[in-house]
């Protein structure tokens, strides 16, 4: 394909709005009622908040119907990104909210 073949269709997705850094979850809730939940969990809940929206929008990861086995492995994946900024003890606190959340969804 001609080099002006792959910029009109790179072109046409952009104007489409489907762009590569485009994902269906993101435009779902963007965040979750945490009223009820224990004061660990809230604390937890605001850490996921400012460390996820880093380097993607919080919908994005509140509409990822994951089961605790999928977030650890996808937390562990997400910390080891270049300027993750995420420490261990953080990402334990992170999955922790994550596993409660996924249990509340019944997943």
């Amino acid at each position: 394909m001609s080099t002006l073949a792959l910029v009109a269709a790179a072109a046409l997705r952009l104007s489409s709005g489907q762009d590569a850094g485009t994902d269906a979850r993101d435009a779902g809730p963007d965040k979750i009622d945490v009223s009820g939940y224990p004061a660990e969990q809230k604390a937890n809940y605001e850490l996921f908040r400012q460390k996820c929206s880093k380097c993607h929008s919080v919908a994005r990861a509140v509409n990822s119907k994951f089961t605790a086995v999928e977030w650890k492995r996808y937390i562990k994946r997400m910390v080891r990104r270049p300027n993750a900024g995420v420490t261990e003890e953080q990402s334990d606190a992170i999955f922790e909210f994550l596993k409660f959340y996924s249990t509340k969804l019944g997943l």
